[in-house]
């Protein structure tokens, strides 16, 4: 099955220019990924892990080479216990981060659906005769960067 003529010619990468998705321009942070993101998750869990491996060392070291008696149990136990919290916690945070991430996605879906969609209607009015072309079309946001600079 081919594409249509739209998406054959006009998806893409311009140089100097917005890229095109099915003729509609699209910021580049729309098709880039934030790694940023997972980065932090990663390192989040990582030491979540790293804590829990800890807590457990402690506890290790504790039951090879026990007191007299018994003696630190309770400060042992509490320790452990508030390492362990510690360690679900940070594992919840980088659940939360990887669901940011996901959200993150759709949000741009939806974006880059929006904005095909106000391309579509806005050619169907162009068609229809119920819309004038005012000659700037799509390259009027182009040209949002150099505008904000110039604003600044």
């Amino acid at each position: 099955m081919s594409a249509t003529m739209d998406e054959s010619h006009e998806t893409g990468r311009r140089p100097g220019r917005r890229p095109l998705l099915a003729g509609v321009e699209v910021r580049h942070e729309d098709l880039e990924q934030p790694p940023g993101l997972h980065a932090a998750a990663v390192v989040v869990r990582v030491s979540s892990v790293v804590v829990a491996i800890l807590a457990l060392a402690q506890f290790a070291a504790w039951w090879l080479d026990r007191p007299p008696g018994g003696a630190g149990l309770g400060l042992l136990v509490g320790d452990t216990i508030r390492l362990i919290v510690l360690a679900a916690l940070l594992w919840a945070s980088s659940q939360l981060i990887e669901l940011l991430v996901k959200s993150h996605y759709d949000i741009r879906a939806g974006r880059i659906l929006l904005a095909r969609q106000n391309h579509m209607l806005r050619q169907i009015g162009l068609a229809s005769g119920h819309l004038r072309d005012e000659g700037g079309g799509l390259d009027r946001r182009a040209d949002d960067a150099l505008e904000a600079r110039d604003r600044s």
